[in-house]
């Protein structure tokens, strides 16, 4: 590893982009399939956990409250410039972007570069920026803007934080660019979740560049860096080799890790549909576990 990648890996970390929970003591992760996890991953919080929090909060407001392009895209280019002028932190993740775009996609690879509502935006707009390109706001509504003139037939690079599923790229940003007469040129994005996503994109002939895969050879590096200690890397590697050997050796003991009373309203549904439907196939061996945590449902539901 290079000097920057060790230091992007120990910003990842420091600022809880990729975040690991504490199996003593819980509480476990919910993933959108309704499946728990031993970590979970924010890749926004990079730039700065405080900025990030308020850099979206304000994203939302402006994309909510002002209906000209025009002037929603400008509010958004100088709120994020701003930010990413103040905070060094934010400025040494778009200079690894900005790195890997030189090394893979090389000058006259791509004419702009694109970035999809809203997470996006915090990478793309600084790093259109920083190269020198015109920015095209894809937004979730099917509306395209950029601020200068677009030609038919143009190449796009589109720059996003996370890749996990691409169903994002399928269902939105692919048909928005069609749409606008642009070529999708590949894509850059901070941290990769797992392999479906970059293999879909792949097998579609979609060139795509992760500065991270966050997966085992990922914690690997962060128990080489000192980050993690070598318990948590094992239990990371158990829940790769077998999301469900990993819960029956680290979850199935006590309740108490799954904190029913405090979980969020979807992170509760999760855990509900999670134990009805036992995807695992878990009861069978642990149908105490089960019962106990039927009668923990019970209690919220009723309480």
């Amino acid at each position: 590893m290079t000097a920057a990648n060790d230091k992007l890996l120990k910003l990842i970390h420091d600022t809880k982009a990729v975040s690991i929970w504490n199996h003593r003591t819980g509480p476990v992760f919910w993933y959108a399939a309704s499946v728990p996890g031993p970590f979970y991953v924010n890749t926004e919080l990079v730039i700065g956990p405080a900025i990030a929090e308020t850099l979206l909060e304000k994203i939302t407001a402006i994309v909510a409250n002002t209906n000209d392009l025009a002037q929603r895209a400008k509010q958004l280019t100088e709120l994020i410039l701003d930010a990413h002028k103040k905070s060094p932190m934010y400025q040494q993740v778009i200079t690894a972007m900005v790195d890997a775009a030189k090394s893979e996609f090389p000058a006259g690879n791509f004419d702009v570069v694109s970035g999809g509502e809203r997470r996006d935006w915090l990478f793309s707009i600084p790093f259109a920026k920083s190269i020198g390109a015109r920015h095209v706001f894809l937004f979730k509504n099917q509306s395209v803007f950029c601020a200068q003139r677009l030609k038919p037939d143009e190449k796009a690079l589109h720059i996003a934080d996370l890749i996990n599923n691409a169903a994002s790229y399928f269902d939105l940003w692919f048909p928005i660019l069609a749409k606008a007469q642009l070529h999708y040129a590949g894509t850059i994005c901070v941290n990769s979740r797992g392999t479906n996503g970059m293999q879909r994109l792949r097998e579609h002939g979609k060139k795509t560049v992760a500065l991270n895969s966050v997966d085992t050879g990922f914690f690997e590096k962060w128990r080489a860096g000192g980050l993690i200690d070598q318990d948590t890397l094992t239990e990371i590697k158990a829940y790769f080799t077998s999301p469900g050997d990993w819960a029956a050796q680290y979850l199935m003991q006590d309740v108490a890790l799954f904190d029913v009373p405090g979980l969020d309203k979807k992170s509760f549904e999760r855990l509900q549909s999670f134990f009805a439907n036992d995807p695992w196939s878990l009861k069978k061996d642990h149908p105490d576990f089960f019962a106990a945590m039927k009668d923990e449902v019970a209690k919220r539901l009723n309480g």
